[in-house]
């Protein structure tokens, strides 16, 4: 039994003299440019989303390869310039995505209110026991911090972030996010956002990311074994209730619709369920998926990875072990 009764609650980063190492003149002006963005119409925003995106298809040729492969493994039956289309296009949305999180982080409560368009099965959120906490399934969509944003609207939620390597942009999202949900924790800290659900307060977590087969297990994933997170299944025996939310672009604005995940049942029924529900709002809207993550990077029975060594990522990685 947990009998830890903390309330939920953020820990605002502090502002070091480090983050003003010359090493991030260019973050500080890209930040900053963004945070001026917040202030365009919508519309203008999307069009210039979309020409960086174009932009990533030149520069980033090894996000736009996995991506690549993400999409024939997933849609084997989809035909080759199919797949090219509709990498650029997920390209595109990348682009824009960036300029959303300006609004995410920097933008009133109206303007982003004035983004919801419609917000089916809210009662699944409406109407809950107050001492029993709800975990809220996200998935890595390329607007995925307005999706946190828009959620925040009408519901007290924690969540939980991964610390960026660049120390500004870790400051800066932390900080943002803290003005809008409720119990933020990092990645290292599941107990403490256990503990609160238990004792009856809302999470949102993204569990449809390969986040290694020691805190996972290997449920089909668009006929794939996939190394999926355990995390919501161990939850759900505890008596928590496991909701997706599908959050979609319509337009100039956004949809959102919650999926109830039956409670568990038998070994692997919750994530089973879970990965079929992300499968189905996925495939809904591929596009706007984050397919540069190496979703299949870990398999259970030792095969060559199915994606090419990213030799500067593995050096970037290697000096980050060496500091820590």
């Amino acid at each position: 039994m947990n009998t830890d009764k903390t309330p939920p609650f953020n820990t605002n980063p502090k502002f070091e003299a480090a983050l003003l190492h010359p090493k991030y003149i260019l973050t500080w002006a890209g930040m900053g440019f963004l945070y001026l963005c917040k202030f365009l119409p919508y519309s203008l925003l999307i069009k210039m989303g979309h020409t960086l995106g174009a932009l990533f298809n030149i520069i980033s040729p090894q996000r736009k390869e996995i991506a690549t492969i993400n999409l024939k493994t997933c849609f084997p039956d989809m035909k080759e310039d199919e797949i090219d289309e509709l990498v650029k296009n997920n390209l595109r949305n990348l682009g824009v995505g960036i300029f959303e999180m300006a609004l995410a982080w920097w933008s009133s409560e109206a303007r982003i209110r004035g983004l919801l368009k419609s917000f089916k099965n809210k009662t699944l959120l409406d109407d809950l026991d107050q001492n029993q906490g709800v975990l809220v399934l996200l998935k890595h969509t390329t607007h995925i911090e307005l999706d946190v944003r828009l959620l925040c609207l009408d519901f007290e939620l924690g969540g939980m972030y991964k610390p960026q390597s660049n120390r500004v942009i870790s400051h800066l999202m932390i900080k943002a996010r803290n003005n809008y949900a409720l119990g933020c924790v990092n990645n290292r800290q599941a107990k403490q956002a256990m503990n609160w659900m238990q004792n009856g307060s809302n999470f949102m977590y993204a569990a449809d990311q390969d986040y290694g087969s020691k805190v996972s297990k290997f449920i089909p994933f668009y006929g794939i074994k996939a190394a999926t997170v355990s995390f919501p299944e161990i939850l759900s025996k505890l008596g928590i209730k496991i909701i997706i939310a599908d959050v979609a672009r319509n337009g100039g604005g956004f949809d959102i619709e919650l999926h109830e995940i039956n409670p568990y049942a038998q070994e692997d029924s919750v994530l089973k369920e879970m990965n079929d529900c992300y499968e189905k709002v996925i495939s809904q809207s591929p596009e706007e998926y984050l397919w540069m993550h190496r979703r299949f990077k870990t398999n259970s029975e030792g095969q060559k990875s199915i994606y090419p060594r990213w030799k500067s990522r593995e050096r970037r990685r290697e000096r980050r072990r060496e500091r820590a």
